[in-house]
């Protein structure tokens, strides 16, 4: 047996291979740790910050959103002495009146409508407001005012109960006291062929049908922006519930009983 002489100790050659399988062994063992189990959490890190990513998206969003069909339910703000608005709109508890900002859109040619929104058909409409219909039938509701079910029979006249009946008058400001006319007087009669003025639209309470309810949820009179309209049509809030309603070439402004057009006005709804 040999004996090798390393820092005055001394192994045999079979300790020294011993020695040296170990030594090999715990280097390839380390190298395996290293470039196995060291890249495993950089493996893993991925899936760790989508994970925290994903808490974090649940922590911000809402628990459910609204529909794109939601309306927003009107503020309403108190005056005092039974006296509230409702955006542009007033309206009062004691004289149940209704009283909408509005201002003069036609003198002249046919019409179907007495008014309409500024997004509504201004084309063929006396006065135009930037109220909006939403707020105009919020007030009637809080008035307690009853929608007539249905318009009634086509080329007749209406029934107007007094639940759902409107005396409709327009206001506007000038030197001295204020003008104030009925509704009806601001549209005439006319004879389509002759075109003659034979009378003003008959007096009498308007017919308050309160628009519909859409299939698609949407009030009508905000998409259609009708309010107050002259011939038939369940979109608009108020109806003219007289014979001439079926006939759309029959009506044109009383230029005679207007202001200038863009004079501002107010339009009052008298309700029973």
């Amino acid at each position: 047996m040999s004996i090798y002489p390393i820092c005055q100790f001394t192994i045999s050659r079979r300790a020294a291979f011993v020695v040296a399988v170990l030594f090999v062994g715990l280097m390839v063992g380390a190298w395996y740790f290293l470039t196995h189990h060291s890249q495993e959490p950089n493996k893993k890190m991925p899936a760790v910050v989508e994970a925290s990513a994903t808490e974090k998206n649940k922590q911000v969003l809402p628990l459910s959103e609204p529909s794109p069909k939601q309306e927003v339910k009107p503020m309403v703000v108190d005056l005092g002495g039974g006296r509230f608005s409702i955006g542009t709109v007033l309206f009062d508890s004691k004289s149940r009146t209704i009283t909408i900002p509005a201002e003069v859109n036609m003198r002249e040619g046919a019409v179907e409508y007495m008014l309409v929104g500024s997004k509504g058909k201004v084309h063929e409409s006396v006065f135009t407001t930037q109220a909006e219909a939403q707020d105009i039938h919020f007030a009637a509701l809080l008035l307690k005012v009853k929608p007539a079910a249905d318009l009634g029979p086509q080329n007749s006249a209406a029934t107007v109960r007094r639940e759902c009946a409107a005396v409709i008058t327009v206001e506007w400001d000038r030197n001295g006291p204020p003008e104030k006319i009925f509704l009806n007087e601001t549209v005439n009669l006319i004879d389509p062929s002759t075109k003659v003025i034979s009378a003003t639209l008959p007096p009498g309470a308007w017919l308050y049908n309160g628009s519909r309810i859409e299939a698609d949820g949407v009030f009508a009179a905000t998409r259609s922006a009708s309010i107050i309209s002259i011939i038939r049509d369940d979109d608009a809030l108020l109806n003219n519930p007289g014979a001439t309603r079926d006939n759309d070439e029959i009506h044109s402004p009383n230029a005679a009983k207007l202001p200038q057009k863009g004079h501002p006005v107010r339009i009052i709804l008298q309700m029973k």
